[in-house]
């Protein structure tokens, strides 16, 4: 069985080696064009049974899946929103207000605002101190650090609402009950809109469940695969 993993936003390609090792860890951080991104991520994961995504991998995932660009048995996403920025028509996310004073914030000051991004995302988490050392300890590099600035203004026009997912594969929603950066409401969109769609829930986790407990997140892979 062949899996593809995505990372989330502003972390290492690989940050999901931790609990699938073996898979085919997809890098589209290096890319500033949600085109290119998607057409890499189609070519690198065409063959391949299970595709599974953290937060905006997940996202990406969903918009590859739905293009027809990729067709994976099955789908796992971890901690990925339904909607990432509140629009007037659906107040589901982020307020507009917060968003864009992050995105002020990083382009002025892109480490110092990483590091408040770190305590959001382990926000309400038992394991958070260990969890943000791992999270901090990548190389940010000034073309990835830009590269995440375009990726910031991608997540502002991103809604599954507008997308087909009736014909998605059986997909696994794996969030953590305090999660600070997607509400935990976000999964019941999600289930909706997907036919095969389950939610399992990690309590006292934050925005990085695959780092609270790894052993249950992989157990929770294994039987939905």
């Amino acid at each position: 069985m062949k899996i593809m993993a995505l990372s989330g936003w502003g972390q290492p390609y690989d940050a999901l080696r931790s609990i699938v090792p073996d898979a085919t860890h997809v890098d589209y951080g290096h890319f500033s064009d949600v085109g290119e991104a998607l057409a890499h991520i189609a070519e690198a994961g065409k063959t391949h049974d299970v595709a599974i995504g953290w937060s905006l991998g997940g996202q990406l995932l969903v918009r590859a899946i739905a293009a027809g660009m990729i067709h994976p048995r099955a789908l796992v996403l971890i901690s990925a929103p339904f909607q990432f920025v509140q629009t007037p028509e659906k107040p589901i996310g982020m307020k507009r207000d917060l968003y864009e004073k992050f995105r002020e914030n990083y382009a002025k000051n892109p480490v110092r605002t990483l590091h408040k991004a770190w305590e959001l995302v382990t926000l309400g988490d038992a394991n958070a101190e260990p969890i943000r050392e791992l999270m901090a300890g990548h190389d940010k590099d000034p073309v990835m650090q830009r590269n995440w600035l375009y990726w910031l203004h991608a997540l502002d026009g991103f809604s599954v609402d507008e997308l087909h997912l009736a014909d998605f594969p059986p997909t696994l929603l794996v969030h953590g009950k305090n999660d600070a950066v997607v509400e935990h409401a976000q999964q019941a969109h999600f289930a909706r809109k997907i036919p095969h769609g389950r939610v399992l829930t990690l309590e006292e986790a934050g925005h990085a469940p695959h780092w609270h407990d790894g052993e249950k997140i992989r157990g929770w892979i294994a039987d939905h695969v």
